[in-house]
C-alpha cells in the first residue's frame, strides 16, 4: 500500500524494517497512510514513520484524525510514549490537542552509514526547520475526579 503514497513524501524511500502500516479510507477509497516504528534501545517508544495524506485529501482534518487515533491506541494499550517529528506547517501550528512540543531544530542526519540517515542528508527536510512533539494520553473522565 504504501506505494501507493510513497510519491507524495519527501522520504519516499522504503519503509523501515517492523515498521505497522494503516490507511484511512474514505468510501473504500485509500485516502491516508501512517506507519508507526517501535524503538526499543536504550529509551522504549512509538514514533510515526510516515504520515501522508493524498493531495486531494489534505487540509480538511484527515491526517490529524488519523494521527490522534492511532497515538491514543498505541499509548493505551502499550503504556508507552508516541513521538512525532515533522516540518508540516498544519501539524506545527495546527491544534492538535493533546500533543506536546518536545524540541524545535533543524533537521540533520544521526550517527552512522545508515539508510535512513542517508536518506535524510539527501531529503528536503535537511534544511527545514522541524519540531518533535510527544502525545499526551487522554485520561478518562471516570478516572480525573
Amino acid at each position: 500500500m504504501w506505494q501507493v503514497f510513497r510519491q507524495y513524501h519527501y522520504l519516499n524511500g522504503q519503509l523501515g524494517a517492523g515498521v505497522k502500516c494503516y490507511v484511512a479510507l474514505y468510501q473504500q477509497k485509500p485516502v491516508a497512510f501512517i506507519a508507526v516504528a517501535h524503538v526499543h534501545m536504550l529509551a522504549n517508544y512509538y514514533r510515526v514513520s510516515r504520515l501522508v495524506v493524498l493531495p486531494d485529501y489534505q487540509g480538511i482534518g484527515i491526517g490529524k484524525r488519523l494521527l490522534n487515533f492511532m497515538a491514543e491506541l498505541y499509548t493505551s494499550q502499550s503504556k508507552l510514549p508516541f513521538y512525532l517529528v515533522t516540518s508540516n506547517p498544519q501539524l506545527v501550528r495546527g491544534n492538535l490537542g493533546n500533543w506536546i512540543i518536545k524540541r524545535v531544530g533543524h533537521g540533520s542526519h544521526g550517527k552512522g552509514d545508515t539508510r535512513i540517515n542517508r536518506e535524510l542528508v539527501h531529503s528536503n527536510s535537511r534544511c527545514r526547520l522541524t519540531v518533535s512533539l510527544k502525545y499526551r494520553r487522554k485520561i478518562p473522565e471516570t478516572l480525573e475526579k
